[in-house]
C-alpha cells in the first residue's frame, strides 16, 4: 500500500472540491505538497481518513448526472472502490439519493463502525469498515417527518457527532429541520433545538424548523456543545437541552463554519457572513476567534486578503483544526484558495490557489 512518503506527525489535509479532491501534506505546516485532482472531475462535498483502519480515505462523490456514491480508498487515494451495498433507498420507500453530505468515522472504541448523512435527510451506519451500510429507522420513521422541509441546499442532514463518552447518544443537524439527539443508540430521536431562533418561521422558536449549519462538541466536556446556526451562533452546556447565543458583537448572526482549538477548547472560530452575498463584510476576509467560549470574538486577519473586490465564501465543512500544539487552523473558500494558520490563527499562508470551489477541508495527523 503505498502511503506517498508521509511520515509520523506528518498533517494531511483533504480539501472536497467541486472538480475533484485534493490532498496536501506537511511534515512543518509551513511547506505543502499537494497531490489532486483525484477523481478528477467529480464533486467531493466531503472526504476523510480514518485512522482506525490504516488511514482507510473516505469520499462523498456527488454529479447532476450520474448519481451520489460513497467511494473509499486504501491507497491514498490511487485506487477506488465502492461498498459492497451501499447508500440505496429501498425501491418500495420511493425515495431518490440526492447528495452524500458527510461521513464520519465512530467512536474510538468502535473501530469498525462509520456514519454517512445524506439528502433526504437520513442517517446510514455501516459495522464492517464501509462495506455494507444500512439506514437508521427510527429517524427515517420519525412522527414529524412529513413535515420536514429542506433548508437552501436541500434536506441534508449534514453533521453526525457521536459522543465518544457515550456509546448511547449521538446529534444530527438537518437544514432546515435543526438538531435532534438520541440517548438509546438510534433508537429513538428528540429535537435538540430550545432556544434557538427561526426568524424566517412564523413561529420564532419552533420544536424544530431551524437552520442549523454545523455543530461541534467539546473534546473533555462532552455536554458542551457549539452550533453555526442560520441565526445565530450558539453554545449549549447541557448536551442541546437548551442552548444560549453567544453571537455578542460580531458583524453578523449567519455563517456556516465553527470549529474548536482540541487543545484549549474554549477556543472557538467562526467565519460569519453577509446573509444576502454569502461573502466577508466590506473589503477583508475575516476569521473571527473567541478565546472564552463565545463571551468575546477577535477579529483575525493578518495574511488573509482585503481590499476593494474582496469577497471569499466559506461552506459548512470547509473549517477545521488540526490536533497540534498549537493548533493549526485551515478554511478553504468558495473561490478556490486555502488558508492555513500554524499558531492558532494569529497569521495566515495561502497554501493553495486556484482550486475549484471548495466544499470541505478534513485534517489528520499521520501516526
Amino acid at each position: 500500500m503505498s502511503d506517498h512518503g508521509y511520515t509520523q506527525g506528518c498533517v494531511l489535509l483533504t480539501v472536497g472540491t467541486k472538480k475533484g479532491l485534493f490532498i496536501l501534506s506537511s511534515k512543518d505546516r509551513h511547506t505543502w505538497d499537494i497531490r489532486g485532482p483525484l477523481l478528477r472531475g467529480h464533486g467531493i462535498y466531503n472526504a476523510v481518513f480514518d485512522p482506525r483502519s490504516h488511514y482507510r480515505l473516505f469520499a462523498a462523490d456527488n454529479e447532476p448526472f450520474f448519481g451520489s456514491f460513497l467511494r473509499y480508498s486504501d491507497d491514498f487515494g490511487e485506487t477506488w472502490l465502492e461498498p459492497e451495498h451501499g447508500l440505496q433507498f429501498p425501491q418500495e420507500s420511493g425515495k431518490k439519493l440526492n447528495a452524500i453530505w458527510v461521513i464520519e468515522p465512530g467512536r474510538p472504541t468502535e473501530p469498525n463502525v462509520l456514519y454517512a448523512g445524506v439528502d433526504p435527510a437520513s442517517l446510514w451506519m455501516s459495522t464492517d469498515g464501509g462495506l455494507n451500510w444500512e439506514q437508521n429507522a427510527a429517524l427515517a420513521a420519525h412522527p414529524t417527518r412529513e413535515r420536514w422541509e429542506p433548508g437552501g441546499a436541500g434536506l441534508c442532514l449534514h453533521t453526525i457527532l457521536p459522543d465518544p463518552s457515550n456509546p448511547d447518544r449521538m446529534w444530527v443537524a438537518i437544514s432546515a429541520v435543526g438538531c435532534l439527539r438520541t440517548e438509546d443508540a438510534g433508537n429513538t430521536w428528540t429535537f435538540a433545538n430550545k432556544n434557538i431562533r427561526a426568524d424566517f418561521q412564523p413561529v420564532t422558536y419552533p420544536e424544530f424548523g431551524q437552520c442549523a449549519h454545523h455543530i461541534i462538541q467539546h473534546p473533555t466536556q462532552p455536554g458542551v456543545l457549539y452550533q453555526q446556526n442560520h441565526c445565530g451562533i450558539y453554545k449549549s452546556l447541557n448536551a442541546g437541552d437548551d442552548w444560549i447565543d453567544i453571537h455578542q458583537d460580531l458583524p453578523s448572526d449567519f455563517g456556516f463554519a465553527i470549529a474548536l482549538d482540541p487543545h484549549h477548547p474554549e477556543t472557538v472560530y467562526v467565519v460569519v457572513e453577509d446573509q444576502e452575498t454569502r461573502l466577508n463584510f466590506g473589503d477583508q476576509f475575516t476569521i473571527y476567534r473567541s478565546d472564552n467560549a463565545g463571551a468575546q470574538w477577535e477579529p483575525l486577519t493578518q495574511g488573509l486578503p482585503g481590499g476593494t473586490g474582496v469577497g471569499l465564501g466559506v461552506l459548512r465543512q470547509a473549517l477545521c483544526t488540526d490536533t497540534k500544539d498549537p493548533c493549526g487552523v485551515y478554511v478553504g473558500t468558495t473561490t478556490g484558495q486555502l488558508f492555513a494558520s500554524s499558531d492558532r490563527g494569529e497569521n495566515w499562508r495561502m497554501i493553495a490557489d486556484f482550486l475549484p470551489p471548495i466544499y470541505s477541508v478534513t485534517t489528520t495527523i499521520f501516526a
